[in-house]
């Protein structure tokens, strides 16, 4: 008979882990009693005293331990209440420019030596003369742009903000007057050609849009402040001479590996 209790939350917590299968809940249960029933002929004999092994314990026992303490001090630092704070104090820092603009593609390959890249160069200036020549923006740029995503829509991108393009495509674009197009440009993902629809525009993101970024910030410098914290109050020892590299795989005389002290 095995030795251990199996509860809920148990097999709850291994079926977070494992995809799922066939045969629900209860395929998850046999599947879990065939790991414990391994776990408990391996403690029997006595596989849990093997150095390697304590090792491997020791180290799980830690990362869910470290990872439940992260959890609970980092908690208040991401409650609603004080994310509408920290939006409230950031507004203004978290406004970025919008650009609406048309735009032609001429891709050039990565590693092109000099004459795939004049004949791209080449292949530009041609659409550009079109567009010079009074053919439209739309219709040059779907018959002859690269981006397979906007060439349909006649090189719409849309509205985008400061930080999802290229910088230099960004301020090449944000430079241009309300339908003024632009002499070609490049960027690492090739020739461009573009045409402003609208003018620049400053954008605030409302608070659901930015709760995921001030989030990530707040957990951030919550977890570095108690990491100072820790670190101030609890003192470590090391011992060098046992992070020699082993010879001939042969511990060390008197050691079995890596020690440390740690004390308050």
């Amino acid at each position: 008979m095995g030795r251990t209790d199996l509860r809920r939350a148990d097999v709850e917590l291994f079926a977070s882990q494992r995809a799922p299968e066939p045969g629900g809940i209860q395929a998850q249960l046999d599947a879990l009693i065939d790991r414990q029933r391994l776990a408990e002929e391996a403690d029997t004999r006595g596989l849990d005293d093997r150095p390697d092994v304590r090792a491997r314990l020791a180290a799980a026992r830690r990362e869910v331990l470290a990872q439940a303490l992260v959890e609970e001090q980092l908690q208040g630092a991401t409650e609603d209440k004080a994310l509408r704070e920290r939006y409230a104090a950031q507004k203004d820092a978290l406004s970025r420019r919008e650009i609406h603009v048309r735009h032609i593609l001429v891709r050039v390959p990565q590693g092109a030596d000099e004459a795939e890249r004049r004949r791209a160069r080449d292949r530009v200036n041609l659409l550009y003369a079109r567009i010079l020549g009074g053919e439209a923006f739309d219709k040059v740029a779907r018959e002859s742009s690269q981006d397979e995503v906007s060439a349909p829509r006649g090189g719409d991108l849309g509205p985008v903000l400061e930080g999802q393009v290229h910088a230099a495509f960004f301020e090449a674009a944000a430079a241009l007057k309300p339908d003024e197009v632009g002499k070609p440009f490049e960027t690492p993902y090739g020739l461009h050609i573009v045409q402003a629809i609208s003018p620049v525009e400053t954008r605030v993101p409302s608070f659901e849009e930015a709760r995921g970024r001030l989030a990530a910030e707040s957990r951030r410098e919550a977890e570095a402040r108690w990491m100072k914290d820790l670190r101030e109050r609890v003192s470590v020892e090391r011992f060098p001479q046992a992070m020699r590299p082993l010879e001939a795989g042969a511990p060390d005389a008197g050691t079995e590996g890596t020690q440390g002290e740690m004390s308050r």
